[in-house]
This record gives C-alpha cells, structure tokens and sequence, in this order.
C-alpha cells in the first residue's frame, strides 16, 4: 500500500492538535499521511509519519471531521480525526 520512499521533509505544522489525529499532504504526485501521536518517550506529542500513497494507484481516502487548509505552490494540508484509505485494485 505505502511506497518505501525516503521520510518526506514537509511536517505537518498544526501545534494545537488532538491526539492520534491524522494531517494528509497532498501534492501533484503523491499523498503523505502523519498521525499525532503521544506516547511514553513523546509525552507532550509528536506528529509521526504513517505512509506514502502513490497517485497513479488512484487512492480514496475516507476522512472525518476532515480541516482543509489553504493551498500552497506545491500541495495542501487536510487535517482529520479519522483516516482510511483504499486503493484501485485491479
């Protein structure tokens, strides 16, 4: 499902953030997935990388309560509480 592609450089940048919440990076290429998560060595949080959706393999992504935010040059961020993804196969 997720490429094995190097960890993408772009973090999310949302601080004020609900724990295992999920930000979605979506570019002209690919989608990048982080979960916020907090755990014994990250007791205040920390946003994690999750994985890396190819475009080409036409993914749909479920989201709720999703927050789009504006667009930048080069992709936008949607933040949501919930995420699931399923892929084109054929």
């Amino acid at each position: 499902m997720s490429s094995e592609a190097p960890l993408p450089n772009d973090t999310p940048n949302q601080t004020d953030v609900i724990p295992d919440t999920y930000a979605i990076r979506v570019d002209d290429e690919q989608i990048q997935v982080w979960q916020y998560r907090i755990d014994v060595s990250e007791p205040d949080g920390q946003w994690r990388f999750v994985e890396t959706l190819d475009l080409d393999n036409d993914p749909e992504l479920s989201l709720a309560y999703a927050t789009p935010m504006a667009p930048s040059a080069d992709g936008y961020w949607i933040y949501s509480r919930s995420y699931d993804c399923e892929l084109d196969c054929e």
